[in-house]
């Protein structure tokens, strides 16, 4: 009996320290998923985001290769027009000598190619005013779209450095998630073994502690039965005591007296 009571609290502390250990293997795993859960969440997230600088720096990158291109334009342009607007000053300049020394008809005719020249420079010289400034508000937007696409870079490169991080929690997450879900169902398993045996032990113990009460219940009525058959006794010994008591005092008075002896006389 003391060795299965002694039993019975070790299987107790097995089965406490089974169900502490299976609580902390659970707690354990339900960590583990709920980070490996996050990590997975926070590399989608992580690509929702590159995907979308992405998008944006693809528009950037084309405005400012159409911007770039306006440019490249204009400046040509305006090349054009500059070696255009020096043969002008060159024939101006010619126009006005010959006028100073021709006469008549030369001379008018000179005058009106040297109006017409003139014409066309200030027209040369207009557009190149529009076109400087129509290039300098191209630089600007420029400038602009190159430090939109300059940022735009460095936040998909910021944002992919926390990938891998984000990758190596994932994988040992994922191994934390298989190694506690395994350590799990051996915990599990240790657990009902324990109470397996602590309920076996904890039966037999209340089938003695049933047999024992049983003893003792026969034990005090067999007491109680050996009580009641001396006190029986006790008074048949009585009764009996008490009716030889009455016969012999029957007895008594029945018997006959006997007569007093006659003294003899004494001798003188």
């Amino acid at each position: 009996m003391a060795s299965l009571t002694k039993l019975a609290l070790d299987f107790k502390q097995k089965k406490l320290s089974s169900s502490k250990l299976l609580k902390q293997t659970k707690k354990a795993l339900d960590t583990a998923k709920s980070l490996h859960k996050k990590s997975i969440s926070g590399i989608n997230s992580i690509q929702r985001r590159v995907d979308s600088f992405r998008s944006d720096l693809e528009t950037v990158t084309s405005e400012l290769e159409h911007y770039l291109a306006q440019k490249e334009s204009i400046q040509r342009l305006k090349a054009e027009a500059e070696a255009r607007l020096d043969v002008l000053k060159d024939e101006k300049n010619h126009l006005e000598q010959q006028i100073s020394s021709a006469t008549g008809d030369a001379k008018d005719q000179f005058t009106m190619n040297l109006s017409m020249v003139s014409e066309q420079i200030a027209d040369l010289r207009s557009q190149l005013m529009n076109r400087n400034s129509t290039m300098k508000k191209i630089e600007k937007v420029i400038a602009e779209y190159s430090i939109n696409k300059d940022k735009l870079s460095a936040k998909i490169k910021n944002t992919l450095q926390s990938k891998p991080q984000l990758m190596d929690l994932i994988k040992s997450s994922d191994r934390d998630v298989s190694r506690l879900d395994s350590r799990l169902n051996s915990v599990i398993k240790q657990e009902k073994v324990a109470q397996k045996n602590l309920s076996k032990v904890i039966s037999r113990l209340n089938e003695l502690n049933t047999k024992k009460q049983e003893m003792r219940k026969n034990l005090q009525r067999k007491r109680i039965s050996e009580a009641k058959r001396k006190s029986a006794q006790e008074k048949q010994i009585l009764v009996m005591a008490r009716k030889l008591a009455s016969k012999m005092a029957a007895a008594k008075r029945k018997a006959p007296k006997r007569k007093a002896a006659k003294r003899k006389a004494p001798k003188r």
